[in-house]
């Protein structure tokens, strides 16, 4: 077992979750799974040291939950589960409770996407248990957020403001020097927009849902291809919200374009969504354009 074995599974991961954001989890979803069962989990099966141990542990473990995320993507939410559980394990035997709290995140997200609310806020909480008070702004700033998604789908105004706060304040706090973990860098203004943006939408205060997913969509990489997608679509939603029909199925249709191109149906569902929306709108013209729209792209 050599560190170069080690650095080709981290880089294996980076170049399979870029496939993920870009094409959807269904995309190379096989090859990713096939991959760990071939390559990675027969090294943890070989022979190290304790420090190459953890550091191949934690490589195999990031591995683990992005199958579970890529799964997750395109809805086989048992199987998704299983391979969570299963990073959870891996992060503890590599003695990394960061990590563990990321993967307790993606499982919050999950309960968010399932409508499990009250288990999403658990989970959150966990999380920011598990890597204390002293964790980076960063990391404090996403794990309020992804509480903050779960008092949002239970409807909770006042605890979902207060996580959003604390979500905020964190953030304000980052400086460019942080010591803060690989997976948690992407966590940004972008993010946090975005994170406020689907809050607002689910507890219907329309006006603010799309000042924050119009704030977050102007911020995002266009590297971020499913993540602009579901802020597309949160703010369709809340400009439907807000009674302008034809800029709403304008968007939806854009979003609905990239849905089309993806493997996901994570888009796929956000795009149905907003078009049970629709539902007392459909005899409306911008309906019926939107509707043939979408028609055309078979």
């Amino acid at each position: 077992m050599t560190s170069g074995d080690i650095a080709a599974l981290r880089s294996v991961g980076e170049l399979f979750a870029a496939l993920d954001q870009t094409y959807g989890g269904g995309h190379a979803r096989q090859a990713l799974v096939r991959y760990l069962e071939h390559e990675g989990e027969p090294m943890l099966r070989g022979s190290y040291n304790e420090a190459t141990g953890r550091r191949l542990f934690g490589a195999v473990a990031d591995l683990t939950r992005l199958a579970g995320w890529t799964s997750f993507d395109i809805a086989a939410h048992g199987l998704a589960q299983r391979y969570f559980v299963q990073a959870l394990r891996l992060a503890q035997a590599a003695g990394d409770r960061t990590y563990g709290s990321y993967v307790l995140v993606t499982m919050s997200r999950q309960a968010v996407y399932l409508g499990h609310g009250r288990e999403a806020v658990q989970l959150a909480r966990v999380a920011q248990q598990g890597v204390g008070g002293g964790a980076p702004p960063v990391l404090q700033s996403l794990l309020h957020a992804i509480e903050a998604r779960g008092h949002g789908v239970l409807g909770e105004v006042r605890a979902c403001t207060a996580s959003l706060a604390r979500a905020e304040r964190a953030l304000e706090t980052a400086r460019p020097g942080d010591e803060v973990p690989y997976w948690a860098r992407l966590f940004d203004e972008a993010q946090l927009a975005d994170e406020f943006g689907h809050c607002h939408r689910d507890l219907q205060q329309y006006r603010a849902a799309a000042q924050h997913a119009e704030r977050s969509l102007q911020l995002h990489g266009a590297g971020f291809a499913r993540s602009r997608l579901f802020c597309r679509v949160v703010l369709a939603s809340a400009r439907l919200g807000l009674g302008e029909l034809e800029q709403a199925c304008q968007l939806a249709a854009e979003a609905a374009q990239q849905a089309s191109e993806m493997r996901s149906v994570r888009a796929v569902e956000y795009v149905r969504d907003f078009e049970r929306r629709l539902e007392p709108y459909r005899d409306a013209a911008p309906v019926r354009g939107y509707r043939e729209r979408v028609a055309a792209l078979g």
